[in-house]
């Protein structure tokens, strides 16, 4: 194994540190290019022989790898494998650092971090997307997600042991840990929150600096930053099946509530429950999946008659073609019918023909509402008076449904719910799949909290429902077993900067209100001479900018230093 040094030895050996970096700052070509890195790989061709630079390799195959880390794990157990494999991994990072600044001459850090996956990638470990990294140098943080596409430890463990419970390419997690600590020179420490032995589809990698990751950061020790080693591990056993008690206290509610005390759903109970204690129409617009029959029900169940029939009708299903259709809805036994002394649920009665419009614009005008021996609750995801202007709905229709309207809002307005929606699906669809489970890990927590919803409440529904299936007995709820192919899941890391929304970045119109980026920079530009009393030296390093780029922004706009 290769010494390890120290992080005082590694900042003394690589160039000096700039204060701040942003990989999406940084040009895509930005030396050392991945051709760059290729090219300091040599075969000394009947030499046997194989250079990284001046280091010389060999080459194995995966499932060699493989068979090492199982017998490793059968002799010394899976926690112990694990640690010296992750010391291994980082004695390899720390060398490519090395071969980094001392091959390519790298001044520009951030270029520098930049390179690490394309080495890890060169190397055949894995395909690494980088999906953002920053970090701080005065402030000493660092924060960083990466995607590992076809790991081979990933792979290898899969081969050997099957699924396991916890992340496994721990030779490759040590290697980025030991490249970017020894560019910044302080600690980084990377984490497995996604792993392909897991089940999942690729893994994501995070890297943070390690007081950000707080107490809970063992790698310091493991990697000799700070403590003794730690003692003997004891045998691995592999994972079983297991079953937990159902958590006390925690039984799904009545489907009729509404879940929710947000601002925006506040406003709709209200409407609601005045609405409830009437028979008029009531007319629900939301967009798709707020849950608009929930709520009909809701009102049903609260209205005069509860045990009275509820009788809902998909109006998209019809196609006003046929004289069969007219009977199903208006006949003997229709669905008018049947909802007798009860409530008739319209939902997306937009889409309703227009020849069964007149029809039932007809019924509604024919019968006075005292009369009328049924309550009806219509839906719509398309604002009426839109779909009144593209003559796709009746007018006469649409006064007497929108005597009582009310808006659902959708998810992404009332995200002050999502953690309280969380619980309640959790707990319905675990009883209703008989599944004891220990609730979910931070990490997909903390994506269903930013995750934007498209489908809204029934979205939030099926990720719950779809992680309650996929998860262990016993177990917890993780991000592979949530998102998959289908959504565009949130990245898992934050922004290392703190302020503003964390649950949904700005719109561009949000930001620049209206004004062009040159207006926004000379802004920036005199609020960072204003605050440092036109010290330009000052407010260059406000902006991040060096003496001769403020200068020429200066000049360019008419900003001089005698105000």
């Amino acid at each position: 194994m290769s010494v390890r040094i120290s992080l005082t030895e590694a900042s003394r050996r690589v160039p000096k540190i700039v204060e701040q970096g942003d990989s999406l700052e940084l040009d895509e070509g930005a030396a050392p290019t991945l051709n760059d890195l290729a090219s300091a790989l040599q075969f000394a061709l009947g030499d046997g022989r194989i250079w990284l630079n001046d280091e010389r390799m060999v080459m194995i195959q995966t499932q060699v790898l493989g068979a090492l880390r199982a017998r490793m794990i059968a002799n010394s157990g899976m926690d112990r494998a694990r640690e010296d494999l992750l010391r291994v991994g980082w004695a390899q990072g720390v060398q490519l650092a090395e071969l980094v600044t001392k091959r390519f001459k790298q001044d520009n850090v951030t270029a520098a971090l930049a390179a690490g996956p394309r080495l890890h990638t060169m190397e055949g470990f894995a395909k690494v997307i980088t999906k953002r990294f920053e970090f701080d140098a005065t402030k000493q943080r660092y924060l960083g997600e990466f995607h590992w596409h076809d790991s081979v430890e990933g792979t290898e463990h899969l081969r050997e042991f099957g699924v396991c419970d916890c992340p496994v390419c721990w030779l490759q997690l040590g290697v980025p840990s030991g490249y970017t600590s020894t560019l910044l020179g302080y600690p980084v420490i990377f984490r497995e929150v996604e792993c392909v032995g897991q089940g999942a589809q690729r893994c994501v990698v995070i890297g943070r600096d390690a007081e950000s990751w707080g107490d809970a950061a063992p790698e310091l020790e493991l990697f000799g930053l700070q403590g003794k080693k730690s003692g003997p591990a004891k045998p691995w056993q592999p994972p079983s099946n297991f079953e937990l008690p159902p958590r006390k206290g925690l039984t799904p509610k009545p489907h009729e509530q509404i879940v929710g005390s947000s601002a925006a759903i506040q406003r709709a109970k209200r409407l609601l429950e005045k609405a409830a204690a009437f028979a008029e129409p009531v007319l629900l617009m939301g967009e798709a999946g707020t849950g608009k029959e929930h709520i009909a029900r809701h009102l049903h169940a609260r209205g005069a008659k509860p045990t009275a029939p509820f009788v809902p009708v998909n109006c998209s299903a019809f196609l006003g073609t046929s004289t069969a259709e007219v009977d199903m809805l208006f006949g003997k036994d229709g669905l008018l019918q049947q909802a007798h002394g009860g409530t008739l649920f319209l939902n997306d009665f937009v889409a309703l023909p227009m020849t069964l419009q007149a029809r039932l614009a007809l019924v509604l005008h024919d019968r006075d509402r005292e009369t009328l021996p049924f309550r009806i609750i219509a839906a719509s995801g398309q604002h009426p008076l839109d779909a009144m202007a593209a003559g796709k709905l009746r007018a006469d229709l649409q006064y007497r449904l929108s005597v009582l309207p009310v808006l659902i809002p959708p998810l992404r307005e009332r995200r002050d719910d999502i953690p309280e929606l969380i619980e309640h699906f959790l707990t319905l669809h675990r009883s209703r799949h008989v599944k004891p489970l220990d609730g979910l890990t931070g990490q997909v927590y903390d994506m269903l909290l930013r995750y934007d919803y498209p489908g809204n409440l029934r979205e939030l529904s099926n990720l719950i429902e779809r992680g309650v299936i996929y998860a262990e007995p016993g177990g917890k709820i993780d991000i592979y077993h949530v998102f998959s192919v289908i959504e565009k899941a949130p990245q898992v890391a934050a922004r290392v900067k703190p302020g503003g929304d964390p649950h949904r970045p700005k719109s561009i119109t949000e930001i620049h209100d209206g004004r062009t980026l040159e207006e926004i920079e000379i802004e920036a530009v005199r609020l960072a001479l204003d605050e440092a009393d036109w010290n330009v030296s000052a407010a260059a390093r406000k902006l991040g900018l060096t003496r001769a780029k403020l200068d020429y922004r200066m000049k360019k706009f008419g900003l001089s230093s005698n105000r």
